[in-house]
């Protein structure tokens, strides 16, 4: 009586259990809502299952070493950088040379794994934000929130980056760093004015060309930039045919544009990590924070929370 009991009770529970696992969701690839998104190692972290190598800097910072490639659920990254797809693939020159010179007259799209591994996704401040809006009202609100970098990491701030590199363009207030206050930033290099790219590279911070979706504004039509790095600009060969422009987000505002003559919003402008090559002066790529649209595409790296 007691073996038929326990055998009944067997029976009830195996039922039980099966019941319960026929209700769970199936597994259709989608991890956004498992605990196991965010996994964080020494030295990097796996993030929607992508793994991110991460670098420890000087002054104390954790940043990542490599660019963000997460596609949030809703989005389709697109080549066509005329869309406003909020998220586009990179892209590599295609030059002629001529004159002793490089020139870029087009441009390719990469698409393949490779490729995105290396340089990333283009993000506007919509889709970085988690598909928050950016109004004149609101734009100061998100300097140094979590968008859609991992739990207990951040789109870093303009302090954040100008305590790298030194040197940026006027504040909302009209100042810019004394030098000083230049010569506090880890990879400040007072012959550049700023940052030379390859100390980026030296820090482990994987510098990438991953060139910027540009945008002037809100009737503006936008484009890749074409600037490319060749000997007309620069004495790094190994970067030729490279993106000479590229940019790197921060969530810190400059501020609202209007038109002056209807006064109507026409731009909201945010910090980002820009380069620069020319021949006299940046032969080897300068890093300095300048002025760039929310409409504009970006490469972003995100920074972890300091306690």
């Amino acid at each position: 009586m007691k073996k038929y009991l326990m055998f009944m009770l067997a029976a009830a529970f195996m039922a039980s259990c099966s019941d319960n696992n026929e209700n769970l969701p199936e597994d259709d690839g989608d991890d956004s809502g498992k605990t196991s998104v965010f996994e964080e190692h020494d030295g990097y972290f796996i993030y929607h299952g992508e793994t991110y190598k991460t670098v420890k800097l000087a002054n104390g910072t954790t940043w990542m070493a490599e660019p963000l490639r997460y596609v949030p659920e809703g989005y389709t990254p697109s080549g066509d950088p005329t869309t406003d797809s909020h998220i586009w693939y990179p892209y590599r020159l295609i030059v002629n040379e001529g004159n002793n010179t490089i020139n870029a007259d087009n441009f390719e799209v990469l698409k393949d794994e490779t490729s995105i591994k290396k340089h990333g996704y283009l993000y506007d401040m919509y889709a970085a934000l988690g598909g928050k809006e950016v109004t004149e009202d609101n734009c100061y609100e998100f300097e140094g929130t979590q968008g859609i970098c991992p739990e207990g990491w951040h789109i870093p701030t303009h302090a954040e980056y100008l305590a790298l590199v030194g040197n940026t363009t006027k504040d909302v207030d009209g100042n810019t760093p004394s030098d000083a206050e230049k010569a506090k930033a880890i990879f400040y290099n007072k012959d550049y004015d700023g940052a030379k790219i390859q100390s980026f590279i030296d820090a482990g911070l994987n510098y990438q060309f991953s060139g910027v979706r540009m945008s002037t504004g809100y009737t503006s039509t936008p484009k890749y930039q074409l600037n490319v790095i060749g000997k007309g600009n620069s004495t790094k060969t190994e970067w030729y045919e490279s993106p000479a422009m590229n940019y790197y987000m921060t969530s810190t505002a400059y501020k609202p544009s209007y038109n002056s003559t209807t006064n109507i919003l026409s731009n909201i402008q945010f910090f980002g990590l820009m380069s620069t090559f020319t021949l006299a002066k940046y032969p080897e790529g300068r890093l300095t924070l300048a002025y760039i649209s929310v409409l504009s595409g970006q490469t972003l790296r995100c920074v972890k929370d300091q306690k």
